[in-house]
């Protein structure tokens, strides 16, 4: 029965269908990988124009940074950062910048008096 004609075809029939379906499983995948990878850099870009943002915003409000502050903003998680590109529309001096880095990483690394 291996010998026939009709059975060598139904042989080639599926080892023809099953690359097709193999490549078009392959297409899937590497089309599924590179939407994720293209969310992820487009993520990490908008991230780093918010930084940029800021980072020019806080030059032009207190002046040049010094390299440890200037590290200290660049750490800082989106949340963050976006609530210190609004907050410091209200500096006027280096000092408040100190101080509401102060007031917000405090916050974020110890836990609040009398929460448990």
């Amino acid at each position: 029965m291996q010998e026939s004609v009709i059975y060598q075809d139904i042989i080639q029939e599926g080892i023809q269908q099953g690359i097709q379906e193999g490549i078009q499983q392959g297409i899937q995948e590497g089309i599924q990988q590179g939407i994720q990878e293209g969310i992820q850099q487009g993520i990490q870009e908008g991230i780093q124009k918010e930084q940029q943002l800021v980072m020019r915003l806080l030059k032009h409000q207190v002046g040049d940074l010094p390299e440890d502050y200037r590290a200290q903003v660049e750490a800082l998680p989106l949340p963050q950062l976006e609530t210190l590109g609004e907050a410091l529309l209200d500096f006027e001096q280096f000092d408040d910048l100190v101080n509401w880095l102060a007031d917000h990483t405090e916050n974020q690394e110890e836990p609040e008096a009398g929460t448990d």
